[in-house]
């Protein structure tokens, strides 16, 4: 059980992520709640320059 653990714990899909949300609750202010509406905020913007993007290459497809 100590051999997976460990495997599982430096994995890469584990690390990366945990590395990241460190450095952003550092730059927040310390609080995981803090980190986790950065990270809500950025997904959010994320999904909503993406959607206008499709949107505009169908309606530019479309010819409308």
């Amino acid at each position: 059980m100590e051999d997976l653990i460990s495997r599982a714990i430096y994995h890469p899909l584990v690390v990366l992520p945990t590395f990241y949300l460190t450095d952003l609750m550092c730059n927040v202010d310390y609080s995981l709640v803090g980190a986790l509406l950065v990270l809500a905020f950025a997904l959010t913007f994320r999904l909503a320059r993406l959607s206008s993007r499709w949107y505009r290459r169908n309606r530019r497809e479309s010819g409308n």
